[in-house]
């Protein structure tokens, strides 16, 4: 059995690894290009996005073929769905109102933030497969704060090597928030 989608192990999430550029220590005349924080944004969206079409791919190709669906392909689908619930959040907030891409993910780490730590629980409790499920969410949402995080802090290490660089600041783009911010996909439904 070779198929990746029979019943077995499935590996383990990758995390991301440092996006930190790499910089020209040995001349100090020629220094290499940093990304953006607009560009790093970018990047990490596509990732995202395609590691959520990677995940549900390999789950219906399991289903169309008869075979075991496995419950870590289900969780690494749904994290992958809520992960990518996340960025598209931000993804909306770039093009929609037109914010620079950390001014967006500090708004939608406010959000996450707020999913994570005041997000009543369910009224009625739900079946095992709804909590799995929930903590598939809070955990993409948890991966999102350490992802966009580590987003930002190459931005502002960015910014302190650089201060000349332009930079969008919050008063530039200010926005009404939303009174009550709703998670990106519904957490535990209850039967």
């Amino acid at each position: 059995m070779d198929d990746p989608c029979q019943p077995g192990t499935l590996p383990p999430p990758r995390r991301p690894v440092s996006i930190t550029a790499a910089r020209d220590t040995t001349t100090g005349h020629h220094e290499q290009a940093w990304p953006s924080c607009d560009q790093l944004t970018t990047e990490k969206i596509t990732t995202v996005r395609h590691t959520c079409y990677t995940a549900a791919a390999k789950a219906i190709f399991a289903l169309q073929n008869g075979q075991r669906l496995t419950g870590e392909q289900l969780f690494v689908t749904a994290h992958a769905q809520a992960a990518r619930a996340w960025w598209d959040l931000v993804q909306e907030e770039i093009t929609s109102k037109q914010l620079s891409s950390d001014h967006a993910l500090r708004r939608v780490r406010s959000w996450a933030r707020h999913y994570l730590t005041a997000e009543p629980p369910a009224a009625r409790p739900g079946t095992l497969f709804d909590h799995a499920l929930a903590h598939a969410a809070r955990m993409a949402a948890r991966d999102f704060l350490n992802d966009s995080g580590h987003l930002l802090t190459q931005h502002l290490i960015h910014q302190a090597a650089h201060p000349a660089a332009p930079s969008a600041t919050p008063a530039e783009h200010d926005h009404p928030r939303p009174v009550h911010p709703t998670p990106p996909a519904p957490t535990v439904v209850a039967p």
